[in-house]
C-alpha cells in the first residue's frame, strides 16, 4: 500500500516547504538587522513580531502536518508490523486526527486465543481510497501500532 517513492516524495515536499519558510524568515531577519543597525526601534519590533508569527504559522500550517505524515510513512515502511485475520464490521464516516495524521476509524471483529470474538479498532489513512469491503467480509490486515499499512479482502 505504501512505497519508498511515497516517502521520498513527502520528504522532498517537506524540504521545499522548509526552504520557502526559511527564505521568508531570512528576508525578515535581514530587515530586522538593517533596522537595528539604523536604529529604527518600531520597525525592528514590528519585523520581530512578524518573524515570530511567520515561524509559528509556517511551521504549524505547512510543515508540521507533512512532518507527521512522513513519520507515519517511515513507521509504516520500516517499523514493526503485525498481520491479523479478522472480519470487517464497518468504517466510521468521520475523520479522526491521531498523532497529527488524518484517519478513518475501521472496526473489525477478531477472535482471541480461546476463540471468543472481540471488537478491534484500526485507523485507515484518510488520504487513501476507502477499502471496498462489505460488513462480514474476511480481511487480512497488516498494521503498525493501530494504523493499517496493508489490507487484503478475502
Amino acid at each position: 500500500m505504501y512505497t519508498e517513492q511515497d516517502l521520498s516524495a513527502i520528504t522532498a515536499q517537506l524540504r521545499k516547504r522548509w526552504i520557502i519558510v526559511g527564505a521568508i524568515c531570512l528576508v525578515l531577519l535581514a530587515g530586522i538587522v538593517y533596522s537595528f543597525i539604523i536604529r529604527v526601534e518600531p520597525v525592528t519590533s514590528g519585523l520581530t513580531v512578524v518573524l515570530g508569527a511567520v515561524l509559528i504559522f509556517g511551521y504549524d500550517m505547512f510543515i508540521k502536518p507533512l512532518h507527521r505524515y512522513a513519520i507515519f510513512l517511515r513507521n509504516a515502511l520500516h517499523g514493526r508490523r503485525h498481520t491479523v485475520e479478522c472480519t470487517y464490521q464497518g468504517m466510521d464516516a468521520d475523520i479522526s486526527m491521531v498523532d497529527g495524521v488524518r484517519y478513518y476509524s475501521m472496526s473489525v471483529q477478531q477472535q482471541d486465543d480461546d476463540g471468543d470474538p472481540f471488537e478491534r479498532l484500526f485507523y485507515w489513512d484518510a488520504q487513501r481510497p476507502l477499502p471496498q469491503a462489505q460488513p462480514g467480509d474476511k480481511l487480512r490486515v497488516t498494521y503498525h501500532d493501530r494504523m493499517v499499512t496493508d489490507l487484503s479482502i478475502g
